[in-house]
């Protein structure tokens, strides 16, 4: 798996150590290159930063007035070599603790009843994104998936996870992990293991594959809990609230993650929306009579262009293909028709 298939974010103890300015000036340059790569990167460490000095300036607080917390603060900002998007987030920090109270960001009753600060990872179109958790838990997020966690897990390890991923968990047996999966029709509770889910709203399921360990699907609707072995894959339908649990290949249940696409009698039209979602185009039918069929095959790190001339041959349709422009689509577009 190559190094540039995924947008790898920083430890938290390298994006620590680049906020107290305790790292190297060739680490400072690294992280400095992840934050300017993407809009999306520069917005987390924003809320990082914004999560570190908010803290800072509430311990002042209680020692000083705001007016000297925001003098402290600002000249600290001026004595570092850190990104201007962090400095201006900072002193916000401080201004907005100073003129509303500690109440607005924080709660100054015990930790109970903290509300936790939510870090939003999503990854781009046709980009899968790997990321490590506060807590030292990885996760995988597929192309277009999003995930939300708590700044500091220290104590509660609940994620939210639209779309699709892969998690990896550090075991914690007094803060058990939990995967929240879209809007809730799934909870998947865990100590420590390696699993797959999956919220595909067009087919309106909930899947979830153990690939090692065990873990727990709780599913509110129908107000049970099913313990899944590893090698068994829950599927979730949430239009008719059924629940079905089957032994799979988990080699096949982590292709995605090798940019592999396989398809075993797979009916097209399921074929077709993999491979709109996998390279972020949209697909047009102009027939529907080519979605009635099924295809099999395997391609790995190929070109758009090439699984399709090989589906044409298979299956015998055709297809067009026109690109995105600013005025019309913002993807391209495949349109497809059956041969006479």
């Amino acid at each position: 798996m190559s190094k540039d298939q995924y947008n790898e974010i920083p430890d938290a103890s390298t994006l620590m150590g680049y906020l107290t300015g305790t790292l190297t000036a060739e680490e400072n340059q690294l992280v400095e290159k992840w934050a300017n790569s993407s809009v999306i990167n520069q917005k987390l460490l924003q809320r990082i930063a914004f999560i570190y000095d908010a803290r800072q300036v509430q311990q002042k607080l209680k020692h000083t007035d705001s007016h000297t917390a925001f003098n402290h603060l600002e000249q600290r900002m001026r004595g570092r070599r850190r990104l201007r998007i962090i400095k201006r987030v900072s002193i916000a920090a401080a201004i907005l603790i100073g003129l509303f109270g500690l109440g607005t960001l924080f709660s100054t009753t015990s930790p109970k009843t903290t509300t936790p600060t939510l870090v939003t990872v999503s990854a781009q179109n046709h980009a899968q994104t790997k990321l490590k958790l506060p807590d030292g838990s990885q996760v995988f997020l597929s192309a277009g998936s999003s995930i939300s966690y708590p700044a500091l897990m220290d104590q509660e390890r609940q994620v939210t996870l639209h779309g699709k991923g892969y998690f990896s968990i550090v075991p914690n047996a007094k803060a058990p992990f939990q995967v929240k999966v879209g809007d809730g029709a799934m909870y998947i509770n865990v100590l420590g293991t390696a699993f797959n889910v999956e919220e595909n709203q067009e087919n309106h399921t909930v899947q979830a594959t153990l690939i090692s360990g065990s873990i727990e699907l709780a599913i509110p609707e129908k107000k049970i809990k099913k313990l899944l072995k590893p090698a068994e894959k829950a599927i979730y339908a949430t239009k008719d609230n059924s629940l079905s649990v089957t032994t799979v290949n988990t080699d096949r249940e982590l292709d995605w993650l090798h940019n592999r696409l396989v398809f075993r009698k797979t009916p097209m039209k399921e074929v077709l929306n993999s491979i709109s979602a996998f390279y972020d185009v949209d697909i047009e039918v102009a027939d529907k009579s080519v979605e009635q069929g099924t295809f099999t095959g395997t391609f790995e790190n190929k070109p758009l262009q090439q699984i399709l001339d090989y589906i044409t041959l298979a299956s015998k349709m055709t297809y067009s293909f026109e690109h995105a422009t600013p005025n019309t689509r913002t993807k391209p577009l495949i349109k497809i028709t059956k041969q006479r």
